[in-house]
């Protein structure tokens, strides 16, 4: 196990580097593919809707990835209910789950592309600690102008998120 955690850092690494093309797959999601894709999604579906944060981020991921996983049988690939469900988690403090919504937004994937808003789902996770908010956030930096960045900060504070889950 120990030697899989070298890996995972070097994965990691990697796609906070691609964070503006792709969602971020972090050590965690890798782990996840080899152990929460054993629960019946029935199980999964029924803890998310209870409101379960991180059942509602491990469904969004399996909505989003479906057609790219070929762990994932038995889900349609869906965009639109994979922002449900980040939002969902997001809403709820879930920093990886914000920092989700910010790349659905930046790249129009089941929500309309956004990049204010995209911003402020960014401050959102980069107060909760998420390591790869950071760099995206100076990224846009460089795009938005400073009408839109108070914009984002403002929308960032009405998102209607709670604190983080324990």
């Amino acid at each position: 196990m120990r030697s899989v955690r070298p890996i995972c850092s070097v994965l990691a690494l990697f796609l906070v580097i691609q964070a503006s093309t792709a969602l971020a797959v972090d050590p965690r999601d890798k782990r996840f593919a080899h152990t929460v894709y054993l629960q019946p999604y029935s199980k999964l579906r029924q803890a998310a809707e209870l409101g379960d944060a991180e059942a509602q981020y491990d469904l969004a991921y399996l909505y989003y990835k479906a057609d790219s996983d070929p762990s994932i049988s038995g889900v349609v690939q869906s965009d639109k209910l994979a922002a449900q469900w980040y939002r969902k988690a997001a809403q709820q403090g879930h920093s990886r789950a914000q920092y989700n919504m910010a790349v659905l937004h930046l790249h129009g994937h089941g929500v309309d592309r956004d990049p204010v808003e995209a911003y402020a789902w960014l401050l959102l996770a980069r107060e909760r600690g998420h390591s790869g908010s950071e760099a995206l956030l100076a990224e846009l930096d460089g795009i938005l102008n400073e009408k839109q960045v108070a914009t984002a900060r403002d929308r960032s504070g009405k998102l209607g998120v709670s604190s983080p889950p324990p």
